[in-house]
């Protein structure tokens, strides 16, 4: 394998946010916010789990018998 012969590039790193570090919600509505999506995570891995034959591994359990 060769190696390259250029040397290190030089990177700018810049900052992802140029504004306060303040938050767009308060604090209670950011918790409300927060169990609001762990709620909808939950319901929709639920909904995958209970799915019939949705890309499971049925196919591999029907070969071997």
């Amino acid at each position: 394998m060769k190696r390259s012969t250029k040397g290190p590039k030089r990177q700018m790193n810049l900052p992802l946010l140029t504004a306060d570090d303040r938050t767009v919600v308060s604090g209670h509505q950011q918790k409300e916010l927060t169990l609001a999506l762990v709620e909808l995570l939950l319901d929709a891995a639920q909904k995958t789990v209970n799915a019939p034959g949705d890309g499971g591994d049925d196919d591999a359990s029907e070969a071997h018998a």
